[in-house]
């Protein structure tokens, strides 16, 4: 087998490699991201329920005072707990959405200086400028796999991060209640308002 082909073969192999070390950094940063996501969620639905079953027993214990300040501490404190995992969620997805951009922008850079060291080859070492054309227009096509994986990183995160990588908390800010004890009666109102729970013949089984 002649040194030519050799060199071929080495070329094409480097180019490669590197395709599929980018595929397989996003792979690996995708899945871990959504368990971050799913675990996030499971969280969010652990919580709505555990704070409807507060809000009920709110309306129903009201007149109990000592019950009613019991129940509302226990939902102060609920809600710290809340936040403090719901953040470390965020921040976990946002410390490996970066760990995954620079992997994928340190293997970029091996593919920017790979396909350069190929382009200056085929323009020195070879006679025919088609092979340059040629060359570029087969090295641009590998970067379609480039795009793509940070196409695909943005579109998992860009609900969740800023655009400098940072967990976005309005979201859940929008979502729930502030932790003021001092808004408790005023959300109490829009309960009754909205949803107000029977306080007579709920149980003498009338049709309203």
């Amino acid at each position: 087998m002649s040194g030519t082909m050799w060199i071929n073969y080495v070329n094409e192999g480097i180019s490669f490699i590197l395709l599929v070390a980018i595929g397989f950094v996003l792979f690996k940063g995708l899945k871990k991201n959504e368990g971050y996501l799913s675990d996030r969620e499971e969280l969010l639905k652990r919580y709505l329920l555990f704070r409807g079953d507060i809000q009920v027993r709110l309306k129903v214990f009201g007149e109990d005072e000592q019950t009613y300040q019991d129940l509302l501490k226990n939902l102060s404190e609920s809600w710290k707990n809340f936040k403090k995992t719901y953040d470390q969620y965020l921040l976990s997805l946002s410390r490996n959405t970066t760990k995954v951009k620079r992997g994928l922008q340190l293997l970029t850079l091996g593919l920017l200086i790979n396909s350069g060291r190929l382009l200056v080859e085929a323009y020195f070492y070879s006679d025919m400028y088609s092979r340059v054309f040629y060359m570029a227009g087969k090295e641009v096509s590998n970067y379609v796999l480039v795009i793509l994986s940070f196409l695909l990183l943005r579109s998992q995160t860009r609900r969740f991060l800023s655009l400098k990588g940072e967990p976005v908390k309005m979201e859940r800010d929008i979502l729930f209640y502030s932790n003021s004890l001092s808004q408790i009666g005023e959300k109490e109102n829009l309960y009754n308002e909205f949803s107000p729970l029977e306080e007579s013949g709920a149980g003498d089984g009338k049709k309203d």
